[in-house]
């Protein structure tokens, strides 16, 4: 039988990313003529929208700052007239680099008696400070992705997310490698971690479907290729997807990094 009695000082030295082998992915779709239109001719007040739901939330934020709407549409305009190809038009991909680094940072609790930090990379554990003018190469080690893919016939959002940073117990490659815990049919104890962060990873997920199918998205997607306690809503705790709203009024004032 698993024992998930193992607490640690820091759980989140045992977070690790599976390299793709066990994922999820959400796909939001534009499939029809009608509705490609309304996000294309709305696509800088769509992505306006998703940058304020994502620093809401501290979600996938964007890695350059806009003071405004029209801060925003004047720094991707010129950014757009760079490109004679069209497929380089893409205001989410435009508002995630920074260095040629196409980075999704999180802000998340990696300690929960310090700040959160603003985190590119699980495998290592990097901020966005640690970023600025260089290249990295753990892309695929981030919090979680979020993509916009603009096609002619076609247009999808998908986040994407393969690792077990928000989930309450973690059983991976670095818990079995630990001689005091490997092999020992015992999982580590990070569900205080997953309470600061994870709620908010919900509430995301939550309303960025909303947004999607505000301007016109047609179909949601799911699929979960073997991470534990997913579902389309989110990441559950013993069965049930919590959002920050059902918990922020118990957190203490340093934990309420969003206002709602």
């Amino acid at each position: 039988m698993k024992q998930f009695n193992i607490k640690v000082g820091s759980p989140s030295n045992y977070w690790s990313d599976f390299e793709g082998e066990l994922c999820v992915y959400g796909f939001l779709k534009w499939q029809n003529s009608d509705s490609i239109r309304l996000l294309s001719d709305k696509i800088t007040s769509f992505t306006w929208d998703y940058i304020n739901l994502s620093q809401k939330y501290g979600i996938a934020i964007p890695v350059k700052t806009f003071q405004s709407m029209y801060h925003f549409e004047t720094e991707y305009f010129h950014y757009k007239s760079k490109f004679e190809d069209e497929r380089q038009h893409n205001p989410l991909f435009f508002i995630q680099i920074l260095n040629d680094n196409w980075l999704f940072p999180s802000v998340l609790f990696v300690s929960s008696t310090e700040q959160p930090k603003k985190i590119i990379c699980i495998e290592p554990l990097l901020e966005l400070e640690e970023a600025k003018g260089k290249r990295i190469f753990h892309s695929s080690s981030m919090p979680l992705k979020v993509e916009l893919d603009i096609g002619t016939k076609a247009i999808q959002l998908s986040y994407y997310l393969d690792n077990d940073i928000f989930n309450s117990w973690i059983d991976n490659k670095k818990t079995k490698r630990d001689p005091e815990i490997g092999g020992k049919n015992c999982w580590v104890d990070n569900s205080e971690l997953a309470y600061l962060n994870t709620p908010r990873l919900n509430s995301f997920l939550r309303d960025l479907k909303k947004l999607c199918f505000e301007y016109g998205a047609t179909e949601f997607e799911f699929e979960d290729l073997g991470l534990n306690d997913f579902c389309e809503d989110g990441v559950m705790f013993k069965g049930e997807v919590v959002y920050y709203e059902d918990i922020v009024d118990m957190l203490p004032p340093e934990h309420r990094i969003v206002s709602l």
